[in-house]
């Protein structure tokens, strides 16, 4: 095993937390550069096994599929077979539900609790001819209470936010960036029935309790990693909280050749 992703896992182990690491575990490409590429309000996107489409988005309000959000797609398409009920949970542009739309998944959910995400969700599957129903909504509150679900995305905002820090909203996640998966992981368990899987994209900056949210319920698997250097000035406002996170062992973060990175990852979380 990498000695970059090993010390990770023995930082989890040290804070109490169980999970399994898949035997086919991938090790994607690392993130070096901008959380968003380019300032366009269209992109084209390619992932292996679909057609190509094309993502509406809002680079400067922060609205815009990221490198997470393709690490993800590439982890969870090859577990969608056709007529898999899947949600999108935090959709963001509807990069994920679109995804999976053409992947064969059907009745599918997409919610956001940012209203202008979803105007943009609507464009993207509209022009990919693939259809979602979308909720505007917080978590799976927005999802009505008749639908299952096989697999659910969950690409929620898990960074630490210190009380007058300023972060986008599809960024902070309270002071330990815990907060958004926990209410999550909370309704996932009275909501998904046995079997179901749930997929999130995660970096070693939240609070370790945001694992310990899932446990009562779900099995934890990581399935794939990728190390996210931070590019200097980056995130310049909240730096310093994160480095005093780090220092009390509440975030973890790594140097490599004088530069610093956090540890991520696509995590399976299957409801027992």
């Amino acid at each position: 095993m990498n000695d970059d992703l090993a010390r990770y896992l023995d930082w989890l182990r040290g804070h109490g937390i169980a999970f399994d690491v898949a035997g086919d575990l991938v090790r994607d490409e690392d993130h070096d550069g901008p959380l968003v590429e380019g300032d366009d309000g269209m992109r084209p996107v390619e992932l292996m096994g679909i057609p190509p489409f094309v993502e509406h988005r809002d680079p400067e309000a922060g609205i815009a599929a990221d490198h997470a959000t393709f690490s993800l797609a590439r982890a969870l398409l090859p577990r969608i077979a056709p007529g898999t009920r899947f949600w999108d949970i935090g959709c963001g542009t509807g990069v994920l539900a679109v995804a999976a739309g053409l992947k064969g998944a059907s009745s599918i959910v997409a919610t956001d609790v940012d209203e202008r995400a979803i105007v943009l969700a609507r464009r993207t599957a509209a022009d990919a001819n693939v259809s979602i129903r979308f909720s505007h909504g917080m978590l799976l509150e927005a999802v009505p209470a008749r639908l299952d679900a096989d697999l659910v995305a969950s690409n929620l905002p898990h960074k630490p936010c210190p009380p007058k820090g300023a972060l986008p909203l599809s960024q902070r996640a309270g002071e330990d960036g815990a907060d958004v998966h926990a209410a999550f992981a909370a309704q996932a368990a009275a909501r998904l029935a046995p079997g179901a899987t749930v997929g999130f994209w995660l970096h070693s900056l939240p609070d370790p309790r945001l694992f310990r949210a899932y446990r009562p319920a779900f099995d934890l698997t990581l399935v794939s990693w990728k190390r996210r250097f931070l590019e200097p000035g980056e995130y310049a406002d909240v730096l310093p909280w994160f480095l005093e996170r780090v220092r009390r062992g509440a975030s973890y973060m790594a140097e490599s050749a004088g530069r610093r990175f956090l540890v991520g990852g696509v995590w399976l979380a299957r409801r027992r």
